[in-house]
């Protein structure tokens, strides 16, 4: 589960996994969207969202940034380079380049606090009291898909996928409605076993004299 928080945290930080806009470049923002610079590169760029003189204007406008920081030649190369500027510490650049980005969801965030904290600690109150051998592993199948399911509503699903998604669902979720499945179906069997419950974490115990 730590691994779980800190990956989506890492996503944050790499600009992956992007969240759906909540405002277009120059439309004010909730003070907690984020600007990802890396949407440019990304399949699911705003400028597809926009009217061609738009798209046009916006690029014109990233092609001068990249000029001005001293690149010429290949955009794509050119805009890698503007970002490790940026991530360096340029903070010129990245002004220049804010109001040319759309603000989208922190949906890493969502994902993060869903998969990591909340799921952890379900399970941790879980574990506190006896239950039988495999209840906490079905527990998680079924509330990590849960979760997965309602977080996953504002990602954007993998850009490279041909087919982004099957009746109204990402392939994230749909591989979340079976985990949830397998999670109720073994869930069901283990209950039903005849075997010792485990102990728990609040158990008192009792050492022998």
């Amino acid at each position: 589960l730590a691994g779980l928080f800190l990956g989506r945290i890492a996503n944050f930080i790499n600009g992956e996994l992007l969240g759906k806009i909540v405002a277009m470049p120059g439309e004010p923002a909730p003070w907690w969207a984020v600007k990802y610079p890396q949407e440019f590169l990304d399949g699911h760029d705003c400028a597809a969202l926009m009217t061609h003189q738009q798209a046009q204007e916006r690029e014109l406008a990233i092609e001068g940034i990249i000029h001005r920081a001293g690149y010429t030649g290949d955009v794509v190369e050119g805009y890698k380079r503007v970002l490790e500027k940026i991530q360096a510490g340029n903070v010129e650049l990245a002004r220049e380049l804010e109001p040319w980005i759309s603000a989208r969801h922190p949906s890493q965030f969502y994902q993060a606090a869903a998969e990591g904290l909340v799921v952890g600690g379900v399970l941790w109150i879980l574990w506190k009291n006896p239950r039988k051998p495999g209840v906490i592993g079905c527990v998680f199948l079924i509330l990590y898909g849960a979760l997965r399911i309602v977080t996953e509503l504002y990602r954007l699903p993998d850009a490279h996928l041909q087919v982004q998604r099957v009746l109204g669902l990402s392939r994230g979720q749909w591989l979340s409605v079976g985990m949830i499945a397998a999670g109720l179906i073994t869930l069901v069997i283990v209950s039903r076993r005849n075997v010792p419950k485990l102990g728990g974490w609040g158990q008192k115990r009792t050492v022998a004299a």
